[in-house]
């Protein structure tokens, strides 16, 4: 292995040193030294993230690796449908109709203000309920994946490491939406949270940034920008540029289904609407609850496309059967 692999302790150790160095006791307001105790714990969690990545180092470099010799030997014409997963035909043209249904509602109902889609984006309401169920769907679905894909047939690549992302993201954000579990136990909020979050509960999503306006949601923008890359700019990639769909290929990094794209990049240009209801979390309650089902759906066809490939390589080859003496 690479002795590059070691500059991870090194930036563990000095997201540490950083974070002694701190005092939450310099800020000169409750605002800022509860930002102040917080990026202390931030900090040290990526460093032990940074550890983390360290001790698979091993397996990390076998899959980079394998995945560069894939690379020298990917075909030059690959289509983008051996790419793109496709979930079973009458579960893609549910999805296909629901997404269609969802947007044209959306739009209609964003169009006029309709009060339904404010009754249904209260808070820990219908449509937050869904996103909670859709990423702990996710994440089977992702925890799922990586075991389907793994085994003598397993190529190498990213894909165990995408899907191990993707499950850690979608936990994150199931628990991000119940203030990890706060909406349900009722249990007190940490100081430090109480003081930098906008709405004083134990999430990050509310929390305001040092130098930030408090009550900016910095989390909406980044949910809009992943799903504007993953819906837009991914699919424009993957139909115009024939070595990313090699690269694609390659890193055996598991593709959204078109209806997942489809969802992803609509979901993106959804607006705030805070000048059309009471509330001003009307439209991010309906992105995230878009992003959340396309990411559910993301996930279980890549499982099922693993199931599938496997089955279909253990079947025996019939003109090798043919072949054999009577």
């Amino acid at each position: 292995m690479h002795w590059s692999w070691n500059l991870l302790l090194a930036v563990a150790a000095t997201l540490v040193g950083v974070a002694w160095v701190l005092d939450p006791a310099s800020g000169d307001s409750d605002l800022t030294r509860g930002q102040i105790t917080i990026l202390r714990g931030g900090l040290v969690f990526f460093a032990g993230v940074a550890v983390c990545v360290w001790s698979l180092r091993r397996s990390l470099s076998e899959d980079l690796h394998g995945a560069v010799a894939r690379w020298r030997l990917a075909p030059a014409d690959l289509s983008l449908q051996s790419l793109v997963p496709a979930p079973p035909p009458r579960v893609g043209r549910i999805a296909w109709i629901v997404a269609g249904a969802w947007a044209v509602g959306v739009a209609v109902g964003l169009s006029l203000g309709a009060a339904w889609l404010h009754d249904l984006t209260f808070e820990n309401g219908p449509l937050e309920t869904l996103t909670v169920v859709s990423y702990l769907t996710g994440f089977g679905f992702a925890i799922a994946g990586i075991r389907s894909g793994s085994g003598a047939s397993r190529q190498p690549g990213l894909r165990r490491w995408v899907l191990l992302l993707a499950a850690l993201g979608c936990f994150l954000i199931a628990g991000e939406e119940t203030d990890w579990g706060q909406v349900y136990l009722d249990y007190a909020t940490p100081e430090s949270f109480s003081h930098a979050n906008i709405q004083n509960d134990l999430s990050l999503h509310n929390l305001a940034p040092p130098g930030v306006i408090p009550g900016t949601r910095w989390a909406n923008w980044t949910l809009r920008a992943a799903a504007f890359g993953l819906g837009g700019v991914l699919p424009v990639l993957l139909l115009g540029v024939p070595w990313f769909r090699r690269w694609m290929w390659a890193w055996e990094i598991p593709v959204p289904p078109f209806v997942c794209m489809a969802l992803l990049f609509l979901s993106a240009f959804v607006p705030e609407a805070a000048e059309m209801y009471t509330r001003n979390n009307v439209g991010s309650e309906i992105r995230e609850v878009t992003i959340a089902v396309a990411v559910a759906l993301w996930m279980a066809t890549t499982w099922h496309a693993d199931r599938r490939s496997r089955a279909q390589s253990e079947q025996p080859d019939p003109s090798a059967q043919s072949d054999q003496p009577e």
